[in-house]
Order: structure tokens, then sequence, then C-alpha cells
């Protein structure tokens, strides 16, 4: 074997060797790009939710912001008169609106990542989105009454989850 074909292999090594990084760090790239994407939604969601959950347990606030809402039409009109109706205060109102669209924020979060849950937890998940949304009940009506103002993906898929038998 003479130097030549020596040197020759050691160049298609070379090359290999620099091809297998060149994926390695393509495959780096794309995993750290998804979870800084992750990163930056959940952060997100868990800021809404505290929000949230200050509406719905901070009554000076529920008040305030029920007032709000009420002059705007947030809480659809029929809705709101419907539970007033029913006997309940303008800040219960305002305080069930802020625990439901809590608990929507971290649904949410689920859903935009459900291909990372493992099996059990997807299946866990989707019982409890059954469980809330698929039958009568506060946040089956919740949802039916404010859908048009959610997030229009995570709707699609609770509809379709909802349209496949049990």
């Amino acid at each position: 074997m003479n130097w030549d074909a020596i040197g020759a292999i050691g160049q298609t090594l070379g090359s290999v060797a620099v091809l297998v990084t060149l994926g390695y760090l393509a495959i780096q790239q794309r995993d750290t790009r998804r979870d800084l994407r992750r990163s930056i939604s959940q952060s997100r969601s868990e800021a809404n939710r505290e929000l949230f959950v200050t509406q719905a347990t901070n009554e000076r606030l529920s008040g305030i912001l029920n007032r709000v809402d009420a002059e705007l039409g947030v809480i659809p009109a029929d809705t709101f008169a419907l539970l007033k109706q029913k006997g309940m205060a303008a800040e219960e109102i305002t305080a069930w609106v802020g625990w439901e669209y809590a608990n929507w924020v971290a649904r949410v979060q689920n859903i935009l990542f459900i291909d990372e849950l493992p099996d059990g937890e997807r299946s866990q998940f989707h019982l409890s989105l059954r469980h809330f949304y698929g039958r009568p009940g506060r946040s089956r009506f919740w949802y039916e009454s404010l859908r048009d103002s959610l997030n229009p993906d995570a709707v699609r898929y609770i509809d379709n989850l909802l349209a496949q038998p049990g």
C-alpha cells in the first residue's frame, strides 16, 4: 500500500466524519429550537394561568373585572344573563370564568405538545378532556359559550376528540 492510497482513505474517513458531525449538529439545532419554543410557550401559559387564578381568587379584582366585562360585553350577554337569572352574583360569575380560563390555559399547553406526552399521560389527559368538555356541566357550558374566542387549534383538537367514540 502506498502513501497515496493511505491519504485517500484518510480523506474519505475525514469527509465521513465531517458529514456525521454536520448531521449531529443539525439534529441538535432542531432539538434546541423545539425546546426553546416549548419553554416560551410554557412561560406564557404559566403567566396567563396565574393571572386567571388571581382573577378567580381576588374578590376586589373580580368585582372590577366584572364591571368592565359587563360594560364591554366580554362574557356573552346571554351567558351572563342566564347565570345572573340563576342567582349567581356578578363576582361569582367572574371568578368562575377566571377559574375556567386558568384550567383552559393549562390544557392548551398539553394540546400544543400532545405528541410529547407518554401514552399513559396522553390517555389520562384525553379522559380529563372528555370529562370536562364532553358531558354536561360548568366546563362544557363555559367551553360552548366562549369557544369562538378560544385557541382555534385547541378547540378543533377537543372537538375531534369528543367526536371519537369513547
